[in-house]
């Protein structure tokens, strides 16, 4: 535990081990710092991320400093956390996230996203998917993301996916399954 005579020696405002330092006082080392670089212009030309590493190595942190980094005027942040959904509870709680109120069929829920996305595309933002343990998507969720990725006729990138697991999800990845 950290003293407030502890934080005044070291001329701190508040205690640096704890999980409620604010996003813009994160630390990165220069190697973190330049991957939140890689991914924001990964993000400003459209493009889907996949984040890969073992388990607290700082992927949280990354996309922590990412959300602080990003311009909010261009884009629009959505971070999923539960990823042990079957694909309807997954877009149902994906809606949840963004506010939308569909009803419970399957197609009513793609239909609130797809509309959220378009228009989002209209007041200029770019809407980006965080799906954090994404290693954990059932098979079923992880086959369908490529659709949720597909607009006008695939002609369009609406929407970024960030893909945050374990390097096991390479693996299902490239069983071209998805």
């Amino acid at each position: 535990m950290t003293t407030s005579s502890d934080l005044i020696a070291f001329g701190l405002r508040a205690s640096p081990f704890t999980k409620e330092v604010n996003d813009h006082d994160l630390w990165l080392p220069e190697s973190k710092a330049a991957l939140v670089d890689d991914i924001q212009n990964a993000l400003a030309e459209r493009q889907s991320v996949l984040l890969l590493g073992e388990p607290g190595v700082g992927k949280t942190c990354v996309l922590r400093a990412l959300r602080n980094k990003l311009p909010q005027a261009g884009f629009r942040l959505t971070y999923c956390r539960n990823a042990t959904l079957g694909r309807r509870d997954f877009y149902r709680y994906l809606c949840h996230t963004l506010g939308l109120h569909p009803t419970s069929t399957a197609a009513n829920l793609f239909l609130a996203v797809e509309t959220h996305v378009h228009d989002l595309r209209r007041d200029k933002l770019h809407p980006v998917f965080l799906l954090d343990e994404a290693h954990l998507l059932h098979q079923d969720t992880l086959d369908h993301l490529h659709i949720l990725l597909n607009y006008e006729w695939d002609s369009r990138a609406l929407l970024s996916l960030i893909l945050v697991g374990l390097p096991e999800l390479k693996d299902r990845l490239e069983l071209r399954r998805n």
